[in-house]
């Protein structure tokens, strides 16, 4: 089977077969039409079972991947995966549950079930998100923010003469405009994992997915481990279950 991730700036897919999850492709779709790459991506495929997909996307990219899995495959069964209250030995701490989008969702279950809780999962992209699950599957609830470039996008718009960072810089006391915006940025960022983990107050494996994993991970020296197919593996688990 196909499982499809479609987040705000990517999407990412993989094939599983015969229960194992194969490697992960990953194609932008901000701002272009993507049906003729994705045909390209997908035409030496063999036949799937049923796809299995996740949308934080807009519904327009979304539409757009259904027509050309149905292009291919006519017949194809296609299932859309949405939040649960509980789901593979997880409870979700938000009241209204389907309200926790359905990314961190599987992200959620996927580092419940590959890693040894409890977990602090940390996805970077176009928003950072936090979640903590303790040790007995209870999801603690989470944080969020805006992600690196988006920081970058919000400083640049609400000034005259402040410009987004063209380059990388190291992390510390900046002695240039530019640098001293990309550092306070990332500061932001570690701090807001410094406090997520914090507010755990025991132990806790810190988990990385998402496009900017192991920039952050690299530049912020953070002790984690980077997960890059989290989210695929969460919807590996409800596809399983529901087959």
């Amino acid at each position: 089977m196909i499982l499809i991730d479609i987040g705000n700036t990517r999407i990412k897919w993989a094939v599983q077969q015969a229960g194992q999850l194969e490697e992960m492709h990953a194609m932008v779709h901000i701002g272009t039409n993507i049906e003729i790459q994705l045909l390209a991506a997908w035409q030496p495929l063999n036949t799937p079972g049923p796809i299995y997909l996740a949308c934080v996307g807009a519904e327009s990219v979304k539409l757009q991947v259904i027509r050309v899995a149905e292009q291919l495959w006519p017949h194809i069964s296609l299932q859309e995966i949405s939040t649960q209250k509980y789901a593979q030995g997880v409870h979700n701490a938000y009241p209204i549950y389907s309200k926790l989008g359905v990314d961190r969702w599987l992200a959620i279950l996927g580092a419940f079930h590959e890693y040894t809780a409890p977990v602090c999962i940390v996805s970077s992209g176009s928003a950072i998100t936090l979640d903590i699950v303790d040790a007995q599957g209870q999801h603690l609830g989470g944080m969020i923010m805006p992600g690196l470039n988006l920081l970058q996008q919000a400083l640049a718009k609400g000034t005259a003469n402040l410009k987004i960072a063209s380059e990388q810089y190291p992390l510390g006391l900046a002695n240039d405009t530019e640098a001293a915006i990309y550092n306070g940025n990332l500061c932001a960022i570690k701090g807001f994992i410094q406090q997520g983990i914090a507010e755990f107050k025991k132990p806790i494996q810190l988990i990385l997915t998402g496009g900017d994993a192991n920039y952050l991970a690299d530049s912020l020296k953070l002790d984690a481990i980077i997960d890059a197919r989290l989210v695929l593996k969460g919807l590996a688990l409800i596809a399983n279950e529901s087959i």
